[in-house]
């Protein structure tokens, strides 16, 4: 296993002390997204390990190379540490143009070299007949595309961004995620991505590291990170509403399920081979993501261990794809809802076919797509 990029880093900030230790290996993707709050200590750690900040303690390696380490007293300048370094605002100089922005990290090489490196960032950031124009001329997306080339034109060993989509439009940066995707994997080069934002994490993970107080609660793939994560307070950041508390009744150990009696309903949730079998009366809290839970007529016959009716109560649209908060046995008003679920927009519309004149409605939870949280 080749590692591409290690960091351990302690530093005591104002708020709190950031303690983090995170790593991104060649057979475990290309991008590793930094996700949490703002205030959090993300872009702290991102200048650690740029060299713009100095931890207190730790060490920092990319490839294998060891940039900083507290015990030996090493720390390799900004300039030698071969990291491409986006921040939030670009810090594209007003001065210079297009060209002479992206060529500014490469003033020590030969003027060819340097010409050729230039000449073939401008075509893959699509910036051709831009070159001359200075910051102000440009577009959001124009001038991130021109600090994108700058960061990558010295050939860096990692990518460093900092929330670079938050000041974009939502076409813009629906356009530029993907762009990035596609540039990580084509150049074979890690990124360190920050964002708050959970589409975006999504779309851009291949691992993601779950910040909050200066601290990483959790980091994992993608799948296990917003399908199984491993505390309530993990699961409220990723924005998981159905959090149902309760304890075990029952086990099944042959098939790995456990019955857990919460304050809704009693359900039966799975237990992955890798988890601890909880015995009976043990704490637990069920976490299901709304797009996991099926909403069915009354008229349909369904085949699940775990089959509740009740009432929509309330819904919000979200482009192609709506959340209704659904209330098991009576109708209550929006905020009492005791469950969000998240349907595409063709399975609303046929809803809106089936309903029927008193609005019951039955739902199916897979025991599979339940994850169990242990106190």
């Amino acid at each position: 296993m080749t590692s591409l990029f290690h960091a351990v880093i302690r530093k005591q900030l104002k708020a709190f002390q950031l303690e983090v230790e995170l790593g991104l290996d060649a057979n475990q993707g290309q991008v590793l997204v930094l996700f949490g709050p703002s205030g959090s200590g993300k872009t702290m750690t991102l200048k650690c390990i740029a060299g713009i900040a100095e931890p207190d303690a730790g060490f920092v390696s990319i490839g294998p190379r060891t940039v900083f380490d507290s015990h030996q007293r090493l720390n390799v300048r900004l300039s030698e540490r071969k990291v491409g370094y986006l921040p939030q605002n670009y810090a594209l100089f007003p001065h210079l143009t297009v060209n002479q922005n992206i060529a500014f990290g490469l003033s020590r090489w030969d003027r060819g070299r340097a010409n050729r490196r230039l000449n073939e960032l401008v075509r893959l950031m699509q910036l051709e007949g831009l070159e001359k124009r200075y910051p102000r001329e440009l577009s959001g997306g124009q001038q991130q595309r021109v600090a994108f080339a700058r960061a990558l034109a010295p050939q860096p060993e990692i990518l460093l961004l900092d929330e670079p989509f938050a000041a974009l439009d939502t076409n813009i940066r629906a356009e530029l995620r993907q762009n990035l995707a596609l540039l990580s994997r084509d150049l074979g080069l890690p990124v360190v991505f920050i964002t708050h934002d959970l589409e975006e994490a999504y779309m851009l993970a291949d691992r993601i590291a779950v910040y909050d107080q200066g601290h990483v609660l959790q980091c994992d793939t993608r799948t296990e990170v917003f399908y199984h994560p491993t505390s309530v307070q993990t699961a409220q950041l990723l924005g998981i509403k159905n959090l149902w508390e309760g304890r075990v009744l029952e086990a099944n150990m042959a098939q790995r399920l456990v019955l857990v009696r919460t304050a809704h309903a009693d359900v039966w949730a799975s237990v992955r081979p890798s988890q601890f079998l909880p015995p009976s009366n043990f704490k637990v809290t069920l976490s299901m993501r709304p797009e996991n839970i099926k909403i069915w007529p009354m008229s349909a016959k369904l085949d699940s261990p775990n089959c509740y009716s009740g009432h929509v109560t309330g819904e919000v649209a979200r482009g192609s794809r709506y959340t209704l908060f659904f209330n098991l046995g009576e109708a209550l008003s929006q905020a009492e809802h005791d469950l969000e679920i998240e349907v595409t927009a063709q399975e609303y519309a046929a809803m809106g076919q089936q309903q029927s004149t008193s609005n019951i409605w039955q739902i199916s939870l897979d025991p599979a797509a339940i994850h169990l949280i242990a106190a």
